[in-house]
């Protein structure tokens, strides 16, 4: 679930990209990437899924930062969630996760890129992360613009990330019920964050989300 999750919201969040680029990130590309990940990982690496009904609806995962032109030691690398389950407490929900993760492991300041064209990167300004460098990444010779940022202070983003999730939770809205997409039928809304196996923490999310948004 996770390799379709990836693969999927790739081609229906990116769709600004190339095809070649969106054929090139495959299911198949994705599961083996994955498999190679779960035989290969680091222990500052953590892989957490969100779940609704006992299935896999999305995923973030982040790690030690490996990249030197931009200056933080670890990494929010990944957060997908399919489109029905998008929204709300989802987005800073995720981030908490990651980022008390990487707190634990001694790895801040963390660092996040975001494709020039993807507009969830304004949130991410809003958030306080601060755009620190911008450049091309290239896959399959397609040279994409994409912008890294930093969290200067992980306390306040923590903050902000808490309010937003209070706010949300709180909200009548909350409770209404949106049409489920067609990839997983009628399910409920997703429940919690469970983190990767070698690890036993789990982040609870606060309670039911609407589809609005991206991540």
């Amino acid at each position: 679930m996770i390799s379709l999750i990836h693969a999927y919201c790739w081609r229906e969040t990116y769709a600004f990209m190339p095809e070649a680029v969106l054929r090139s990130r495959s299911r198949e590309f994705r599961e083996q990437q994955w498999l190679n990940w779960f035989d290969s990982h680091e222990e500052s690496d953590a892989l957490f899924v969100i779940e609704a009904d006992q299935k896999v609806v999305g995923f973030c995962f982040c790690c030690r930062n490996r990249d030197p032109e931009i200056d933080g030691r670890g990494e929010l690398h990944a957060a997908y969630v399919l489109p029905d389950y998008r929204g709300r407490e989802t987005g800073p929900v995720m981030m908490l996760t990651m980022v008390d993760f990487l707190a634990e492991q001694g790895l801040t300041p963390p660092v996040l890129w975001a494709f020039r064209d993807n507009p969830i990167r304004f949130w991410y300004a809003q958030m306080g992360w601060r755009s620190q460098i911008k450049r091309d990444r290239v896959i399959e010779g397609r040279r994409l613009p994409e912008v890294g940022y930093v969290c200067d202070d992980c306390d306040r983003l923590r903050q902000r990330l808490q309010r937003l999730v209070t706010r949300y939770s709180s909200e009548a809205a909350l409770t209404q019920i949106p049409q489920h997409s067609q990839m997983l039928g009628r399910q409920k809304f997703p429940n919690q964050i469970a983190v990767s196996p070698g690890n036993n923490r789990k982040a609870t999310e606060m309670n039911q989300q609407t589809p609005q948004g991206l991540l």
